[in-house]
């Protein structure tokens, strides 16, 4: 199978941006051979906040162009990430350009664990089609980014982080694998935040609910075995968007969403329980 470059290094996605202030955001560090060591649309030096993910879906890695997945992170049509994002923050994601206004509003970096892969069958979009070649390192990341402190992904659970194996791929087992030669702290906590340390850097690791449909089971059996959190007509969608304004509430300073959750007792504190 051949080894397949993120789009975002392979200049594939950056083909399709005209606009030099936005290019000027396309990060990419590379050591003295010319291999990526890090890389992420980071908006600002400032960025406190990102969202990892794992590695795009072959349709818009090597595919054909012309599709209804726009290029660019979680640009598959039947992912959610997009619309609940612009649902919090009140705005347009119908193009790239509306997308990436949303993140250099909010300040908030965007970027995937796997920077090369090897995809078996070549034309499978599941993470469990994936082994990883090259990792981005995220603390090449964070000594370029130093106010980085937030690392929000969107698989992996509450539960403690395993170390990699090949039915528990995810980008929490990833990110784990991609640091097992350095010192951390933090992977074995259970919860939607992990206070977690790689050579005594510190980062809060908060895991949001999917927004891939395979996760619509597990959410709803969240919403059965809690009654709706004693929130009438409360459905996975509505679920997903409360949990992750909540948390990008408390932890990223830049939020601007038009969510407040606190109202909601029940939910809060399952948010805070382990």
């Amino acid at each position: 199978m051949p080894t397949e470059q993120h789009p975002f290094t392979s200049g594939r996605w950056r083909e399709n941006i005209n606009d030099e202030n936005i290019l000027n955001h396309w990060f990419i560090s590379r050591n003295e051979i010319n291999k990526v060591l890090s890389f992420g649309f980071m908006p600002s030096q400032e960025v406190e906040s990102i969202f990892l993910g794992t590695f795009p879906i072959w349709e818009i890695v090597s595919g054909p162009r012309g599709s209804q997945n726009l290029e660019f992170f979680y640009g598959s049509v039947v992912n959610d990430f997009w619309n609940c994002l612009g649902s919090i923050f009140n705005s347009n994601v119908s193009t790239v350009i509306n997308r990436i206004t949303i993140l250099e509003n909010c300040k908030i970096g965007l970027t995937d664990i796997l920077e090369t892969v090897v995809r078996s069958p070549e034309n499978c979009s599941s993470d469990s089609c994936l082994t990883e070649i090259h990792y981005n390192d995220i603390l090449n990341l964070k000594a370029n980014f130093p106010a980085l402190k937030n690392i929000f992904i969107t698989s992996g659970g509450r539960g403690s982080i395993a170390n990699l194996k090949a039915n528990k791929k995810s980008v929490a087992t990833w990110f784990r694998d991609s640091v097992t030669n350095q010192q951390t702290t933090g992977f074995n906590q259970t919860g939607f935040v992990k206070q977690i340390t790689i050579n005594n850097t510190p980062f809060n690791l908060i895991y949001l609910y999917s927004p891939g449909n395979s996760a619509n089971v597990a959410i709803q059996g969240v919403l059965n075995a809690n009654n709706n959190f004693n929130i009438p007509g409360l459905t996975i969608r509505e679920l997903r968007r409360l949990q992750w304004s909540y948390f990008l509430n408390k932890y990223h300073t830049k939020f601007d969403g038009e969510i407040d959750v606190t109202m909601y007792r029940h939910l809060v504190e399952y948010f805070e329980s382990n």
